[in-house]
């Protein structure tokens, strides 16, 4: 989330980045997590059209690229000084391209119920809501440790679910699907978990947030 920008930051429409450095997008997008960030969607979409259309297995395989992508873009941020406010934004577009690309084609494939796209909508939608009025008065809700544990746990799931909806590991199942239901369930309930912490800042942060605003 964008903290309070230090003056001249919001100068004709430009806007600062890298702990207000001013550096531009251009310069940001091209650094090496950046592009690794990136790379995630482009895993996602070619891993999904793989998986329905060439290869189950070599589906899976892109998506797990896809997913160590996560872990390897921030630790090379870090270890390398390129941490950047837009690496920030693309890693959570990111993240939520992934779960909901998971999300909707396990439902199209009947293999999860609607309920489930529908709770996890509800979720992002109002914590995104939150984040962005909080913002606009320069008042960061940070991530919870649950917040990452809903990520982690619904980008994982799904391994055991397209590994079940391919049929890949019959002699697994239905363990394989009730293990990716669990996964779910376990991913969805921190969500919720952590969207109660972001709605406790909201609500406790809001007077002051009016005023900044105002």
């Amino acid at each position: 989330m964008v903290g309070k920008q230090p003056a001249g930051c919001a100068v004709a429409g430009h806007l600062c980045y890298a702990n207000g450095m001013g550096s531009t997008i251009g310069r940001d997008i091209r650094t090496v997590p950046n592009i690794i960030t990136l790379s995630r969607i482009l895993l996602v979409l070619l891993g999904a059209v793989v998986y329905f259309n060439v290869s189950h297995g070599w589906g899976i395989v892109l998506s797990i690229a896809a997913g160590v992508t996560d872990y390897l873009d921030g630790y090379i941020a870090r270890r390398t000084g390129q941490v950047t406010r837009l690496g920030e934004i693309l890693d959570q577009f990111c993240d939520l391209c992934f779960e909901s690309f998971l999300i909707v084609i396990a439902t199209v494939q009947h293999f999860f119920p609607p309920v489930i796209i529908c709770a996890y909508l509800l979720r992002e939608f109002w914590v995104a809501s939150v984040r962005r009025f909080m913002a606009a008065a320069h008042m960061n809700i940070p991530s919870s440790l649950a917040g990452k544990a809903k990520s982690n746990l619904i980008m994982w799931s799904f391994l055991p679910t397209f590994l079940s909806v391919g049929d890949l590991l019959p002699a697994l199942e239905p363990y394989l699907a009730y293990s990716a239901y669990v996964i779910i369930g376990l991913g969805l309930l921190a969500s919720y978990v952590s969207a109660w912490g972001y709605t406790r800042a909201f609500v406790t942060g809001y007077a002051q947030a009016l005023d900044r605003i105002d």
